[in-house]
């Protein structure tokens, strides 16, 4: 098994190699489809308690468009931390191996 590619990568026990910078951009889309069929709920549960309470569903009706985009900023700021926290512990690897090489 090729050690560059993405199953070499998943099933190095040593942990040399990182995968999450290649499943990020899958996890985004993961997320953005949860917060999409998460304010679609909130929107059909709105309509739903209009029966009982007009002003209550069309609050949350109005609501979901900001809870939609609540989460996919809370999505994208964790996931760029930790995209960050990788960067930063390879770029770390990095100047190490140039300190020992210099020596």
């Amino acid at each position: 098994m090729d050690a560059g590619s993405f199953f070499g990568k998943l099933f190095d026990f040593s942990f040399k190699e990182f995968i999450a910078l290649q499943i990020v951009k899958y996890l985004y889309i993961i997320g953005i489809v949860i917060a999409g069929v998460s304010a679609l709920g909130m929107i059909g549960s709105g309509f739903s308690t209009m029966q009982y309470s007009f002003l209550g569903g069309l609050f949350q009706v109005l609501l979901s468009p900001v809870a939609f985009l609540f989460m996919v900023v809370l999505t994208r700021l964790v996931l760029e931390a930790l995209i960050a926290t990788f960067r930063i512990a390879e770029n770390t690897t990095k100047l190490v191996e140039n300190r020992e090489t210099e020596r």
